[in-house]
């Protein structure tokens, strides 16, 4: 890893001009605004890891599946309290395997207080900390920083564990309220690491962390912070059916999500956390910090007045996305790829679509030249973490130059007409082709509160990888490093080392230098 070692419709016309002020399109081109994602991690569905995450998009994987078995039993205590029964229907969905192990010890907490926190902070918690540990600062290298934690989560999903310690356990019920307040979920990683930047909670329903990534870039452009942390978390403790339609009627018939596709009928549920470390792409440069891809620009709004207060509004939708396009001083003629909300609504995708025709409409009359798709299609809907799951696809997708499918999609919508769209359903797995620019993408996230983010995503910079204005040496096979592993105990050393034997047999390595360096230098011992 290369360590060291309502809106305003006048808002809506630009033209040419608007891009050419913001200054030539180059490969080259390096803003003070650009922010570098430097370290990443995700538990999403199935996958463990963001390599595993990658390989699961890649392959076009349906993670959907019944709750697992092993989760069902640790719900006992349930059965026998009288709050569940055999006969209670669980919903399919992207479920995590497990959401019981944590290692209190390294957190510096007690038993007692590990079991009583909410498994959403204990989630986030382990998710940040490998994000952190990814970007080659692990250890003490970020205490004492001004350092912001900024994370997205919903209120309405996040009152199970401390409504089950109540019934369950009600002497606990007092001793359990540090580990159940919401703001906590941001506060303990900042009070672990003894960071000294904002630390927020973000909650605008389905938006939130990618709303939670625009403003941690926010901070970062104006110094209210020099590195971030962003991210979410969603958990489902029981799953239990709602009846067709879901609790606000979305919900799909099968559970699976069928983004712009004719029957699609809903959307399907999933779990997942996930974290980033994100600084200023000058300073990440000038750190010699390993960069996934960079971000551009972004915006958020709101519907303002609608069909409903839960209804999308297509206007909305290419305001914040010509915003997003404004903000990062691109051309949007070179965005080939969106990652959408893609709900698989009847009413919110050709919405979405719309607003995206809209806004290309401003700039360009050519069709079918980006590639849209939604990760919903492989893991169900994240609610608040559904934004952060859709960036880290698109960053992933960045760094291999390859392009998922977009599942489930057989026959188009037809409220969507593709032929004369600017965007086209990417089903298959397909490369990323390099053109005379940048590889650029869009990410959206639009919550049922009204609120919409929309970021601008580009490519790593080649030079990235240079060190002193040129390549960086050759390693010689005579080459000898130092190679250092550390661990409390000896089940986490060996974890470890197999993380590590996994890690080198990957066809894309980076040189062995640069690898102890950071096992050195970037982890705690």
């Amino acid at each position: 890893m290369m360590t060291k070692t309502g809106f305003n419709l006048a808002a809506l016309q630009f033209n040419e001009q608007d891009f050419q002020d913001a200054g030539p399109i180059a490969v080259n081109e390096l803003r003070d605004s650009d922010i570098a994602v430097i370290g990443i991690s995700c538990k999403i569905a199935e996958s463990e890891n963001a390599a595993q995450f990658w390989d699961l998009l890649r392959a076009g994987q349906d993670a959907i599946r019944p709750f697992p078995a092993r989760r069902k039993r640790e719900l006992e205590s349930l059965f026998q309290a009288g709050l569940l029964n055999e006969q209670t229907a669980l919903n399919e969905g992207g479920f995590l395997e497990e959401i019981d192990k944590f290692d209190y010890p390294f957190f510096q907490l007690s038993p007692a207080e590990a079991r009583l926190m909410d498994p959403n902070q204990r989630l986030f918690l382990e998710s940040a900390w490998a994000a952190v540990e990814d970007a080659g600062y692990g250890g003490k290298k970020l205490s004492g920083s001004r350092t912001g934690v900024y994370v997205g989560y919903s209120s309405d999903f996040g009152e199970e564990y401390k409504r089950f310690i109540a019934e369950i356990a009600p002497s606990s019920a007092s001793s359990a309220i540090p580990g159940n307040i919401h703001s906590m979920i941001a506060s303990r990683i900042a009070y672990l690491l003894d960071l000294k930047g904002p630390s927020l909670l973000v909650d605008t329903a389905c938006s939130s962390s990618l709303v939670a990534i625009h403003l941690a870039c926010r901070d970062l452009r104006h110094g209210d912070c020099d590195t971030a942390i962003a991210g979410g978390v969603k958990v489902t403790l029981v799953p239990i059916k709602e009846g067709k339609g879901g609790g606000l009627g979305v919900g799909s018939s099968d559970d699976r999500t069928r983004t712009f596709d004719s029957v699609s009928d809903g959307t399907g549920g999933g779990e997942g956390v996930a974290a980033v470390l994100l600084k200023p792409l000058k300073r990440a440069i000038q750190d010699q910090d390993h960069i996934y891809a960079v971000i551009k620009g972004s915006a958020v709004n709101n519907d303002g007045t609608s069909a409903g207060i839960t209804a999308p509004n297509s206007l909305a939708g290419e305001d914040v996305i010509v915003r997003a396009w404004k903000d990062a001083g691109i051309d949007p003629d070179t965005i080939t790829y969106i990652e959408a909300h893609g709900t698989g609504t009847k009413l919110g995708d050709p919405v979405e679509i719309d607003g995206i025709r809209r806004a290309f409409r401003q700039y360009t009359d050519r069709n079918q030249f980006c590639a849209i798709g939604s990760v919903k299609t492989n893991v169900g809907h994240l609610d608040n973490s559904a934004g952060i799951t859709g960036f880290l696809k698109a960053v992933l997708a960045l760094e291999h130059a390859e392009i998922p499918a977009s599942l489930h999609f057989t026959y188009p919508n037809p409220d969507i007409s593709f032929i004369d769209s600017p965007v086209y359903v990417n089903d298959k797995l397909q490369p990323w082709p390099k053109e005379d620019f940048p590889r650029r993408c869009g990410v959206s996230s639009f919550g049922l509160s009204g609120t919409n983010c929309h970021v601008v995503l580009e490519e790593a910079p080649a030079w990235a990888e240079m060190q002193d204005g040129g390549q960086l040496e050759q390693e010689t096979p005579e080459t000898v490093q130092l190679f250092t592993l550390s661990a409390k105990n000896e089940t986490v050393l060996a974890a470890y080392v197999k993380q590590y034997q996994q890690y080198v047999m990957e066809p894309k390595t980076y040189p062995l230098r640069d690898l102890c360096y950071t096992a050195n230098t970037g982890r705690g011992q």
